[in-house]
């Protein structure tokens, strides 16, 4: 008899273990699909920092100055979101190459690509 209730309590312990297991693990996964559902979105859909902000801040560009350093600059100016952001999006849209030394007027409205085509000085689509 002791036997059994042994038996069934360690039963009882690796099931519970198993589904506490299972629970962290579905956590896991569900929160890491919702990370890189925000991520992608932001990444994608091209959002400005801020929707309105009358700031526009002069961010210089030295010859040398690797990728990685200018997105922290626009990070600290509050120019970009995040800089992992801008840095994804500067090597999606394989910006990486062609971005010019000079001082820039950047706002946080700008979206992105907006700030990338003028720190590469390319045109607006729109513009002749």
């Amino acid at each position: 008899m002791a036997e059994d209730k042994n038996s069934v309590s360690k039963t009882l312990l690796w099931v519970s273990v198993n589904t506490l297991f299972n629970m962290l693990l579905l956590f896991i996964l569900v929160e890491s699909f919702f990370v890189s559902y925000s991520f992608s979105y932001k990444l994608f859909a091209d959002m400005p920092c801020e929707a309105v902000s009358g700031t526009l801040s002069d961010i210089t560009i030295n010859e040398g100055m690797t990728i990685r350093e200018l997105a922290s600059v626009l990070e600290s100016s509050h120019i970009v979101e995040s800089k992992e952001m801008f840095l994804a999006r500067v090597y999606i849209g394989k910006y990486s190459d062609r971005i010019q030394s000079g001082t820039y007027s950047l706002s946080p409205t700008m979206t992105p690509d907006e700030i990338c085509k003028t720190i590469c000085r390319e045109q607006s689509e729109g513009a002749p």
